[in-house]
This record gives structure tokens, C-alpha cells and sequence, in this order.
């Protein structure tokens, strides 16, 4: 016997479960307080469920990862001075370049790989991950780990107002403008080193009209995050929290273990700083996660069946996961009625490029629209506004990649269509 199919109690017990927490655990940014709390809230409910359970906190600096769009911005606003200001001198560009060349690396950094950058700038907070555990029947020879976050993002402003008819101009503008006033700072102190003049007429004067293009943008970007207001996170993320706590509690209620799969829950902290706690916890325990196969679906914001995709390719296309784990999703998907496909790359990431950076077979599981809903990162993600019909049948496919692993004997049948 196996547990393949939710039952209604549980799909009710997620329900319930995302409601409570977005009542009595609002506020919880990364690092604060209430994401603790929210943490502690759920290895209590895990300690039902599991053999185990293991709450470990780690230190992070949650506001780099978007508080460098206020310095990027500032900086881009600054070379755009120094710009016009070229013609008294070549210190002006060359200041310029600097400013906007840290903006640049900022960018890639921060956001298009999620390293650490420029963390230590910000203050130092302490969050935190859970870990459950249900043991198989006898010796333990493989692992499968099913994940969401804890923490709630800080509101993007232009998702709740415009989103991707806002979020494309806003974005791109200040992107383009920032690369733009390197490129002709840049020009201008290579110009000017050669021993010409620099005058605002002809080309020179184009670039200056076109430079102050850019300040609106940059001005705008100023504003893409309001630090007034962090929102419920239902659907992100406390739905794929529920679903994989849900695993174990299926398992749990039917009293069923693997002869030789242990089922895990990781529910990382800090995800919207960066995926510091996903970082934290397989940067801590990656020995142990490689000494016996381990595999791990990282679920974010189920909340459109719709949109329902494997993911395979994370933080903008610089960390690749293991096409393995996401034939394994898609077979469980297709024996739940559902074809799910590959997503396209996308400017983010989910937890499990924390898990592949360093090593450990991973795969993203999301069900969000990459055209932007209002309730993406925005106050309307509340517990009214969730999919309970997503949620049940998200919930029937981690069921079903747990029993296809069990019964596969491990991840090898899938890899070896990969291995030249």
C-alpha cells in the first residue's frame, strides 16, 4: 500500500493551517520576529506528523537582496550628473563610471545570481529553518525532501498597481539606463584621457538628451519596493508550506512508511531575502545530504493549476537544477492528470538553486503566472485569495513523486537518459 491520493480532512487542514498563520503571524518579513514564530508554530504541527523535527537558526542581512535598488538607483542618478558634468573635468566621468559600475555588479550579483554581495552594508538578522522527518520502515538509502518558505515578501508596488504593464517599463528602464550611463561615462573618460575635448553638441549632446531620459526611470525604481507594508504570503508561500507539511501528515493518518525512502519537509526561512535560508541550511548539512541520495522539490506559490510547471533553470538562468527531478515531477504530474511542462526562463529563483549551488539534486514545483496576478507580492495575498482546487491537486502530485521514487529505487532510472 501507498499514499498517492490527498484526502478532503487534509485539503481542509491546509486551508485552515494558511488562514491561521496569516492571522496570527502577520508581518513575517525575513528575519523578524513573526517569521520566528511562525517557524516555531510549525514544528509543533510537524512534531505530529514526524519522527523528527529540527528548527536551526541563521544569521543573513534580509535587505540587501532588494534594498540595492535604492543605492543602484541612487548611484545611477548620481552618474547622470557627473555626466553632464564631463566637460569641467575627467573626474566627473570616471566617478560616474565607478558609481554605476558597482550598480552594474549590484544587479548581477544580488539579483541575477542571489550571492552575497553587498550584504554586509545592511544590518544582521537572525532567521530560521525547520526540518521534518518521517523514517522509512528500515534502513534509510535515499531521501526525498519537499519544500516551501516560511517568510513573506515586502509589497512590490508596481505589482499592485499595474503589474506587468508597470513592472516591464519600470524595470527595464532603469536596467537599460544604468547600463547606459556606464557605457557613456565611460566613453567620455576614455575621450577625454585621449586628449580631446568633450562639448554637449553633435553626438555628445544626443547622449546628454538621452541620459536624461533615464531619470524617470531611475526615480521609479526608487519606489519598486514599499517597505511600509509586507504582505500575508498565502499563496506565496505558505501554500507549498501546507503541501509539504501535508505529505508527511498523509503518511502520518495512514500510518504508511517506505521500506527504504525517508520523506522529508524543509520549510527554509528567508527566501524573499535571496534563498538565505534554503543557502544556510545545504551549505550546513551537505555532507549529509550527499552521503545518501537526496533529492528536493521546492514548491512556490501554488496557486494556478493553469500554471502548474516544472522548473529547471533558476536565478535568471545561472544556476541550472536537475532535469532528473523534474522528469520524476512531470511523471507524478501526468499520473495526476496533468501535463505539466518546463517553465521558460525567468528573471528569479526558488529555493532549490540554494540546494543546486551547492550540489544537491533539486527542482523547482510553481504554480504562479509569469505575467503577474494583483496577488503576487502584493497585500492581496491573503488567505481569501488562495486555490484550495491548486493547492489538493499540488498536494496528489507530491504524493505520487514520492511513491515513483520509492518505487524507482532512487533518481538513477531518470538520470541516465542524461549521462553521455
Amino acid at each position: 500500500m501507498s499514499v498517492t491520493k490527498s484526502t478532503k480532512e487534509t485539503l481542509q487542514f491546509m486551508v485552515d493551517g494558511i488562514k491561521y498563520v496569516c492571522e496570527n503571524f502577520k508581518e513575517r518579513a525575513p528575519g523578524t520576529e513573526s517569521e520566528r514564530n511562525a517557524q516555531a508554530f510549525f514544528k509543533k504541527e510537524l512534531e505530529k506528523y514526524s519522527d523528527s523535527v529540527e528548527m536551526e537558526d541563521f544569521t543573513l542581512h534580509p535587505h540587501a537582496f532588494m534594498g540595492f535598488i535604492i543605492i543602484a538607483g541612487i548611484f545611477s542618478l548620481i552618474s547622470v550628473v557627473m555626466f553632464w558634468m564631463s566637460p569641467n573635468g575627467i573626474v566627473y566621468p570616471i566617478i560616474g563610471s565607478v558609481l554605476t559600475l558597482v550598480s552594474v555588479l549590484m544587479f548581477v550579483f544580488e539579483f541575477m545570481m542571489y550571492r552575497s554581495f553587498v550584504d554586509f552594508l545592511f544590518p544582521k538578522r537572525v532567521s530560521r529553518n525547520v526540518m521534518a522527518r518521517r523514517a522509512p520502515k528500515g534502513e534509510v538509502k535515499r531521501r526525498i525532501i519537499f519544500g516551501g518558505h516560511a517568510d513573506a515578501a515586502y509589497e512590490w508596488t508596481y505589482s499592485l498597481h499595474g503589474q506587468l504593464a508597470a513592472l516591464v517599463p519600470v524595470i527595464g528602464g532603469a536596467i537599460i539606463g544604468m547600463f547606459f550611463i556606464f557605457i557613456v561615462n565611460t566613453a567620455v573618460a576614455i575621450t577625454i584621457a585621449a586628449g580631446n575635448t568633450i562639448m554637449f553638441v553633435g553626438f555628445w549632446k544626443v547622449m546628454a538628451i538621452i541620459s536624461g531620459i533615464t531619470i524617470p526611470f531611475m526615480i521609479a525604481i526608487l519606489f519598486f519596493i514599499n517597505w511600509k507594508v509586507i504582505v500575508d504570503g498565502a499563496n506565496d508561500n505558505l501554500t507549498a508550506c501546507y503541501i509539504a507539511m501535508a505529505v508527511l501528515k498523509e503518511m502520518s493518518d495512514a500510518d504508511f512508511r517506505f521500506e527504504n525512502t525517508e520523506v522529508c519537509c524543509l520549510l527554509a526561512g528567508s527566501e524573499e531575502a535571496g534563498l538565505r535560508g534554503a543557502k544556510a541550511y545545504a551549505k550546513r548539512h551537505q555532507k549529509e545530504l550527499k552521503e545518501i541520495e537526496t533529492v528536493f522539490i521546492s514548491m512556490d506559490t501554488m496557486r494556478e493549476i493553469e500554471q502548474l510547471q516544472v522548473y529547471t533553470q533558476g536565478c535568471t538562468g545561472t544556476v541550472k537544477d536537475s532535469e532528473a527531478v523534474g522528469d520524476l515531477l512531470h511523471e507524478a504530474g501526468l499520473n495526476c492528470g496533468i501535463d505539466m511542462p518546463r517553465a521558460e526562463l525567468y528573471p528569479g529563483a526558488v529555493d532549490a538553486e540554494g540546494f543546486s549551488m551547492y550540489g544537491i539534486r533539486s527542482c523547482g514545483f510553481c504554480g504562479v503566472n509569469h505575467n503577474p496576478k494583483t496577488y503576487y507580492h502584493t497585500r492581496h495575498d491573503s488567505w481569501d485569495n488562495i486555490s484550495p482546487e491548486c493547492i489538493e491537486l499540488s498536494l496528489d502530485i507530491c504524493l505520487e513523486a514520492a511513491r515513483l521514487y520509492d518505487a524507482k529505487g532512487g533518481i538513477e532510472s531518470y538520470e541516465k537518459k542524461y549521462k553521455k
